[in-house]
């Protein structure tokens, strides 16, 4: 009788035919999600005396699904079963001759080896023995570290936001006070710009995310793309030093395995809410006002989850068969905050600035403004304003517009001034605000077809949108969202051999713009000559600011206005799929793994800094020239400045950048578990990676050919005789169509006395311009010895590449984007006549071709061509000990050795005049080696990191209503850089660009001393339980009650103490990195207070024209100490007791402790030494949930 078959029909997107093609043919091949997060259960049988027993029959079969697959025992009299899922296990052993031996409730947990011998006693096959599963808390086949984070503990633990990530923080070698991707933060996409973990030393973006074994990884920066509910998961393990050849991409892997159905119906839904009337006030609330501030806050966190087996009574029945998992999960934040600014009145936006009054100790004096117009060429000689009021036809439109986004006050602000100390009072308040929407779905199905044959197919979504508004229309929005298609298949054809396929789809968009993209075109409102709009993605209004003059004492009061920072849009569109196939085969002492994978990775990025412009003024053109002293200048104001049209500097991206980038990884393993012993076993693998860097397929990538760089000898073909940088262009074309396409070119100017561009014409690979490495061999050796059944000491070695972060790639596609800075060459002395006005503040502003020419101020972007992959070395001695059936616990040491990790370099930036001969007093173009050029951003692969750690672990199995996981690690992590992005604690480019070994000191995700503890405890009084409580009355008031927390104690971040002047006189980033010198008198010292957490006397500024000797990273912070705790109680529903309703308490710092953050460490400040601000203060969370 021929097999029925079923016609499923999906309603797939079109463009997903190939995807789903592909899905269909990866499924057909004949093979439930396994591999990456599946286990191995192995072990060894015996008689009595010790002697192996061959040809004995072994059942696995699931508790939930009661599927089943069965095996026999070697020559040797070892077993083994690969590739299985999570979940609770029945083991059965049967042999002629022998009574047939059980082992029930074996919990098998993501990525774990298990071992299981068995002693078979002389009898009939029909008498039985049950055994306790005794060796399952150890890891005794392998020397993977790792911490697993079961469902129990995922669900009931208390999770501000319930992200389950947080919970990575459990792991030893982890932690999670390190920074973020800086100002990239926003770009990551929503809740993705808090991730932060760093584990075993590695950086945080060397993470490599996986969603039941498919790659959850986005390539801008490194993060996961779906975050599932944590009703969805059934657990997840975090993977550290040296774990097996099948995984790789980065150094340390996250994998997370999602509930699917069984036999028994079983449900959630619930609601989390929170709201600012429970919640403690910030640490620096300002109780002082009257009435005091109350920003409302509302947080609303709802779903459901639902699984079981697929059936329709009277109808199927495919119990055993198929099973489904369905979850779906909803947030709103609301919240409302308030700003105050600076602003003018009306008279004033209209130029009448007339009563215009500064206070000090003498009185009130007069702010004069002065006509620029009337003074000679040098501004001297200039008169006052009539009434110091600037007449309307003076007044410049495009400012004018502008200043409707400032917005005025009914009385001007007061300007007080105590000695060259100058405060103003903020005369205008408006209204912030944010809501953020978030939503996610999992769907998942599993098909049981028979013992040798499974599947599986999960769909996942999430859409998330985050709005903030600011003054007057200013605001961002960040939309999110992801899709992911997953299929699986295992096939069992022998009992020694399985073969596993897996097909994985996933879309990621991330678009962070601003509040009036795609409403409202400012730019073109404003006309500023030569400053479009764009695209509506990239709408909305330009950055002002004002500042304070050099040689005059009149300070900037006014508030800086606009869509602030200059950053984005950035819009990233990233899909890519995955195949995967894993074969499994089992011979005498033998378990053999391999495996290939195939990723096209596709990264689409389109976006710019500072796309609107950013323009500033200064108090230069109104003011009064005396021409002398060091202070010649007098009176005037930034914002009549701005009034006029003149600028001080303006900042403007010539076109909005487009990457359109793909690459296509492969990889391949073979992995041998070979018992030497019974109890040693030698897991020795080696995988091959093949990561090209991205292809730009619209060909428009440029680099620039760097004599002074070592891989300049790869393309000086091209001017073999050139001492100056040059524009280099992907692809093959004659100089005369270099430019094909493109709306920009380069003065000559911009490369000095360099030759024009030029396409490489093979000289680099013509798509990426980079060369690919070949050679990415990682071997992996581990040995685990178990001296007796309750004791495993595991060593290992292993090599990790890692795949940095796309987003560096992207910078070279700003180079024909372009970013153009002008300065007013007449903000210094002699004080001329401003050079800069609305009129030339933007390239192309006069009007002429449409084609932007970028001057020698223009940023050029470059990655090494010669790049090596980053990779570490990671090392372990570990010894885990197992007492009772359910307590763990481990010691050990852990180390890891970096190479070749990216970092930011300036290649072309002045020395100081210090190191130079005879420097003092020679201009910064003398001591730049490109002086006609801007800067050069060179992503270099020269960074090294060494981490060393040792660390204790005791983990309790959820079981008996008890479950803790707790560890301490000592551990330092040193490196001269990172990360590319990372900024936060560390600064973005060293200190000096020719010596990166200067900056080698405690990387940003330092942490020396970290305890965490979590527990989840049922207390012991009900039916069944130590107390028992046979009272149904009695029983719903002091039954059902489970306390749980997570407490986290750990030393501060790192920072780095700057000078915040450019005291080395290398301007460019010098101003930004300069370090001062320490004194020998140690910061902590003396007493510490929030105004005073540094002793001032521990640093000094370095001489002129030097760097200083103070250390990257070379101050500790406050340290972290944070418990969040939970109390649940549980009603039993009358109609079913397996019904339930939990109402849950939790709260986020409960102890209210402020975890202030790091001071000021910028030793010119006002404020150095200052800490300003806390993590945040104790937070309330009430829930409720019914389950089933």
């Amino acid at each position: 009788m021929p097999r029925k078959s079923v016609a499923i029909a999906w309603d797939i997107r079109p463009t997903f035919g190939y995807a789903a093609l592909a899905a269909l043919l990866v499924l057909a091949w004949g093979s439930r999600l396994m591999a990456q997060t599946a286990a191995t259960i192995s072990g060894h049988v015996s008689d009595t005396s010790g002697a192996a027993v061959p040809g004995a029959a072994i059942l696995l079969s699931n508790n939930a699904t009661q599927s089943g697959r069965s095996t026999i025992s070697t020559t040797t009299g070892d077993y083994t079963f690969t590739d299985v899922p999570v979940g609770t296990y029945k083991l059965t052993v049967t042999h002629p001759g022998f009574k047939t031996i059980t082992s029930n409730a074996i919990q098998v947990q993501v990525q774990q080896s298990v071992r299981l011998d068995f002693a078979l006693q002389i009898g009939a096959v029909t008498e039985s023995v049950e055994v306790q599963a005794s060796s399952a808390l150890l890891q005794a086949e392998n020397a993977t570290l790792g911490t697993v984070v079961e469902n129990e503990a995922v669900s009931q633990l208390p999770l501000n936001g319930r992200n389950y990530l947080a919970l990575v923080a459990l792991a030893s070698n982890a932690n999670t006070l390190s920074p973020n991707a800086g100002q990239a933060g926003a770009r990551l996409g929503g809740e993705r710009a808090s991730q932060s973990i760093s584990v075993g030393g590695n950086r945080i973006m060397f993470d490599y995310f996986t969603l039941d074994g498919v790659n959850n990884t986005d390539p801008d920066f490194n993060t996961y793309v779906g975050l599932p509910s944590v009703d969805a998961i059934e657990e997840f393990k975090v993977q550290t030093g040296v774990y097996s050849a099948e995984f790789g991409h980065e150094a340390s892997q996250v994998n997370v395995v999602s509930k699917s159905g069984t036999n028994t119906f079983h449900g959630s839904a619930y609601e989390f809410i929170r709201n600012n009337y429970v919640d403690a006030n910030p640490y620096f609330f300002p109780y002082n006002l009257t009435p005091p501030k109350v920003f409302p806050f509302k947080w609303n966190n709802f779903g459901f989850e639902l699984d079981g087996p697929i059936r329709i009574p009277h109808v199927i029945d495919t119990r055993n068969k198929f099973f489904f998992m369905i979850d779906d999960e909803w947030r709103h934040i609301r919240s409302v905050g308030q700003g105050e600014a600076v602003v003018p009145t009306a008279a004033m936006a209209a130029g009448d600035f007339s009563g215009y009054t500064y206070q000090d100790a003498t009185g009130t004096h007069p702010i004069t403004l002065y006509d620029p117009a009337t003074g000679d060429a040098n501004g001297l000689g200039k008169q006052p304003f009539p009434n110091n009021k600037i007449p309307s036809q003076r007044i410049s439109p495009q400012s004018t517009e502008l200043l409707k986004y400032l917005g005025t006050a009914p009385a001007a602000p007061t300007y007080t001034c105590t000695g060259s100390s100058c405060s103003v009072n903020n005369n205008y308040a408006y209204s912030t605000s944010s809501p953020q929407d978030r939503q996610s779905l999992t769907v998942r199905g599993d098909f049981i077809q028979s013992q040798n044959l499974q599947y599986a197919f999960r769909y996942s979504s999430g859409d998330e949108s985050i709005i903030s508004t600011g003054l007057l229309g200013a605001g961002s929005k960040i939309i999110t969202n992801y899709y992911q298609y997953l299929g699986s298949n295992t096939w069992t054809p022998t009992p020694h051999l399985v073969n596993e396929a897996r097909f994985g789809y996933t879309h990621f968009y991330n678009s962070l713009g601003l509040l009036s993209a795609f409403t409202h075109n400012v730019v073109d409102e404003i006309k500023i000559p030569g400053l479009s709009g764009g695209a509506p993605a990239t709408w909305g209004i330009p950055d002002v600011s004002f500042g304070s003059a050099q040689g005059n004492p009149i300070k900037q009061i006014w508030s800086g206005f606009g869509d602030r920072g200059g950053d984005g849009p950035y819009v990233v569109t990233d899909p890519g799929w995955q195949i995967v196939d894993n074969v499994s085969w089992t011979r005498g002492k033998h378990s053999l793994r391999l495996g290939y994978e195939y990723n096209k990775q596709t990264f689409n990025q389109l976006g710019n800094q500072f796309s609107r412009g950013q323009f500033s003024s200064q108090p230069i053109a109104t003011a009064y020239n005396s021409g002398s002293g060091s202070n010649p200048l007098s009176g005037g104001d930034s914002l009549a400045d701005f009034l006029l049209g003149d600028l001080y500097q303006s900042t403007v991206a010539v076109a909005v950048a487009n990457a359109n980038y793909v690459r296509h990884v492969q990889s391949a393993y073979v992995d041998d578990t070979y018992k030497l012993l019974q109890n040693v076993t030698i897991d020795a693998g080696l995988r091959y990676e093949l990561t090209p860097p991205w292809n730009d397929t619209y060909g428009n990538n440029f680099t620039v050919g760097i004599p002074v760089m070592p891989e300049h000898s790869a393309i000086s073909t091209t001017y073999p005789q050139s001492d100056w940088p040059y524009y280099v262009r992907q692809g093959n074309c004659s100089p005369d169509h270099v430019y094909d396409g493109l709306n920009i070119r380069w003065t000559a100017s911009t490369v000095g006395n360099g030759p024009p561009p030029v396409c490489s014409n093979g000289t680099l690979p013509n798509g990426p311009l980079m060369h690919t490495q070949y050679n990415n061999w990682a071997p992996r050796l581990g040995i685990s010895y178990s001296p007796n059944a309750t004791t495993v000491i595991r060593t290992g070695f292993g090599l990790f590449y890692s795949q940095d972060i796309g987003n560096a790639y992207f910078d070279m596609a700003r180079n024909i984007a372009g970013r153009v800075t002008f300065t007013n060459a007449n903000a210094v002395a002699p004080y001329g006549s401003s050079t800069l006005t609305w009129n030339n503040a933007v390239p192309g502003g006069g009007g002429g071709s449409g084609v932007a020419l970028l001057p020698a101020s223009t940023v050029a972007f470059v990655m090494a061509a010669g790049h090596k992959t980053p990779y570490a070395e990671q090392f372990l001695l570990n010894i885990q000990k197992q007492v009772g059936q359910n307590w763990s616990f481990e010691m050990g040491y852990q180390g890891a050795v970096s190479r070749h990790l990216y970092g930011f370099r300036n290649v072309n930036i002045a020395t100081p005049s210090g190191y130079v001969p005879n420097g003092a007093g020679t201009s910064v173009k003398f001591r730049t080696p490109f002086a006609n050029m801007g800067g050069i951003q060179y992503v270099h692969d020269e960074g090294i990191g060494n981490y060393n750690a040792f660390s204790v672990k005791a983990t309790r199995r959820f079981s008996n209503g008890f479950n803790l996981i707790g560890s301490y690690t000592f551990g330092k992590s040193l490196d001269d850089t990172s990360g590319v992005r990372v900024q936060g604690n560390d600064p973005l480019f060293p200190q000096d660009n020719r010596c990166l070994t200067c900056d080698y000191g405690p990387s940003a995700f330092d942490v020396r001393n970290r305890i965490v503890v979590s527990a989840l405890y049922e207390l012991p009084f009900g039916p069944g339980k130590l107390v028992p409580v046979n009272s149904k009355a009695l029983n719903a008031l002091v039954g059902g009650w489970q306390v749980g927390g997570i407490f986290t104690h750990q030393t501060g971040a790192i920072a780095t103490p700057q000078d915040g002047i450019d005291r080395s006189g290398i301007q460019g980033a010098g101003g930004n990195y300069d370090r001062p010198n320490v004194t020998g008198i140690s910061p902590y010292s003396g007493t510490r207070t929030l105004n005073a957490w540094v002793n001032p006397a521990a640093y000094q500024l370095q001489p002129v024209g030097f760097f200083g000797n103070a250390g990257r990273g070379s101050f500790t912070g406050p340290g972290l100490t944070n418990l969040d705790a939970s109390l649940h109680k549980a009603f039993f529903m009358p109609y079913n007791e397996k019904h339930q309703l939990s109402i849950r308490f939790e709260a986020f710092n409960a102890l209210n402790h402020p975890n202030w953050n790091n001071p000021s460490m910028t030793i010119t400040s006002s404020t150095f030494g200052r800490i300003s601000g806390t993590g945040a203060m104790r937070q309330l969370q009430l829930a409720a949930k019914y389950q089933f």
